[in-house]
């Protein structure tokens, strides 16, 4: 599965930018300094984040049964999880690199995962992101991959100086060594899942698309994590799709059950806590857990009111968000 035979090579050129200015002018070689994306897809953490994203948010027990004198504290950072946010991007992909691994590992019998690239035809890069990504799935079917993920890359880096593309383990240009790089239009896809990948020179030949099989992962989440904070994103088309034997209509898998927090010290579940005692919060704005007095802590509930929370059955709102 992880061989390599019949891949094409990537040639080098000094045309790096595979005549983008002669297809879509000017901007298709700066558009992330102008930052408007191209049709509507740009880069991860390109948007607007929220008024609290990012703030310390405190989460706690006050089980006044089991320690009535001890306050567990758990300070986290507030994350809106959205792929555009530029505070909370990372969580988003954390959160999606999480589903991709465990719906690949629930699909059992076919060896282990590879990842694929399959990139566009210079001739198609006047097609639509979603007409593209159709096509790939045919691209990959013809060439034995069964089925999996596939996430979608609109935008490649080049080199500012020559335009060769960047070494991603030294973070330089693999030309002329220079660290300073610049995204551009190339749409390609990233495929993680399953298959025995043949005829990819003559795919190639027939069809002008460059496949390229980079074997199994070390890790499958660092993989799509990694794959995913400079992915394509969109307001109205996903990210991450599935296909083939991996598609939704064709393989159902066990839902996804993420650990809950809880209270090391009773097991309950943890709320959301504020501080309304005398003097300054005795648990600092840092992520990290903390046992405490009960003592001036209380515990709030979302109110119906836009940003507004309560307690002990009080009108008066108190924000969670540590400013």
């Amino acid at each position: 599965m992880t061989s390599r035979a019949g891949i094409l090579p990537y040639t080098k050129s000094k045309n790096a930018q595979f005549g983008l200015i002669s297809v879509f002018g000017e901007k298709s070689q700066n558009w992330l300094d102008l930052h408007e994306g191209r049709l509507g897809w740009n880069l991860p953490s390109h948007g607007e984040s929220y008024n609290h994203c990012g703030s310390f948010v405190k989460k706690g027990c006050l089980n006044p049964y089991e320690h009535p004198d001890i306050a567990y504290v758990k300070v986290i950072k507030h994350s809106c999880m959205r792929a555009e946010c530029p505070i909370c991007f990372e969580g988003w992909a954390g959160k999606e690199a999480e589903k991709i691994v465990h719906r690949l590992q629930q699909y059992y019998g076919r060896g282990q995962p590879i990842h694929v690239t399959a990139s566009v035809p210079h001739g198609l890069y006047n097609e639509g992101m979603i007409s593209l990504r159709k096509k790939s799935y045919k691209i990959m079917k013809k060439v034995g991959f069964i089925g999996g993920v596939c996430i979608s890359h609109p935008f490649r880096e080049a080199c500012q100086i020559c335009g060769f593309e960047k070494d991603w383990n030294t973070k330089t240009c693999v030309n002329c060594g220079a660290s300073q790089f610049r995204w551009y239009f190339s749409p390609h896809f990233h495929f993680l899942g399953y298959g025995w990948l043949r005829g990819i020179k003559k795919n190639y030949e027939e069809t002008g698309w460059v496949v390229k099989n980079l074997g199994v992962r070390k890790t499958l989440h660092g993989t799509a994590m990694y794959q995913l904070s400079h992915a394509g994103v969109h307001k109205k088309y996903h990210t991450v799709t599935w296909f083939g034997r991996l598609s939704y209509n064709n393989f159902k898998c066990k839902k996804l059950v993420r650990k809950e927090d809880v209270c090391p010290l009773c097991n309950n579940s943890l709320g959301y806590l504020i501080w309304i005692g005398e003097g300054l919060c005795p648990v600092p704005d840092e992520k990290g857990e903390y046992e405490v007095s009960s003592e001036g802590w209380t515990e709030v509930y979302r109110n119906l009111m836009e940003g507004g929370y309560y307690y002990d059955g009080l009108v008066e709102t108190r924000n969670i968000y540590s400013e």
